[in-house]
């Protein structure tokens, strides 16, 4: 079996400081005022999909894209101070990525909408380096339903074995597109549920519970 993680609200809850940090990097970078209250509207909620979306055609997208990234990481670490609770990792996660990691039948890979760098002082807030961990962002393709078949690419896996643990409804929309199993981490929880899904959990204090659930989906 093989654990996909999404970062944002699973391993961390970041969203709502990153909303900030995000609309006011926007209008820095484009001069543009974004709402940053409902991702949802966008066809690719990530980071660089709404970058990508808004800005199509926008003389030197690649270069602006790459000093959108910089600039909002640098806003996420000067809030950190501010807001603490948010780059701390969900109750138990960083002990059930090391239990799964150490299995031998278990492995582990990170599928994450957001930009690498971003990605990376996330979870290493969260005391975990991103780098020990098969791995892709929206820096590597815009749309989710790419970003978790290339992380299990390279985990050297397949996504009939990957469990992903996700948050959104959009990670239940791209999970059911590519036929993967999905467990629901977060405060979305009841969301979850709403759209059928069927294993979802407040956080990983209950690794017992979660481990049951990877049991059932065939992943034991």
């Amino acid at each position: 079996m093989l654990a996909v993680f999404d970062i944002d609200g699973t391993i961390c809850d970041t969203q709502q400081v990153e909303g900030g940090c995000y609309a006011r990097t926007f209008e820095e970078v484009f001069g543009v005022a974004l709402d940053p209250s409902d991702w949802s509207r966008f066809d690719e909620p990530t980071s660089s999909g709404i970058v990508r979306s808004l800005m199509d055609g926008e003389p030197g997208l690649e270069r602006r894209e790459r000093e959108f990234r910089d600039r909002f990481v640098d806003l996420l670490k000067m809030a950190r101070p501010e807001f603490p609770g948010d780059f701390r990792p969900l109750p138990g996660a960083r002990e059930f990525i090391r239990q799964l990691s150490e299995a031998p039948a278990h492995g582990v890979a990170f599928a994450t909408g957001g930009f690498d760098t971003e990605a990376a002082f996330k979870l290493d807030c969260c005391g975990i380096t991103l780098a020990h961990f098969p791995h892709a962002t929206s820096s590597d393709r815009p749309r989710r339903r790419d970003i978790i078949p290339l992380a299990v690419d390279r985990a050297g896996g397949t996504l009939s074995e990957v469990i992903y643990f996700g948050d959104a409804p959009w990670d239940v929309e791209a999970c059911a597109e590519l036929g993967v199993a999905m467990i629901g981490i977060g405060r979305r929880v009841a969301e979850l549920r709403a759209l059928g899904l069927a294993h979802t959990f407040r956080d990983f204090s209950d690794p017992g519970a979660i481990l049951e659930a990877i049991a059932e989906l065939g992943g034991g």
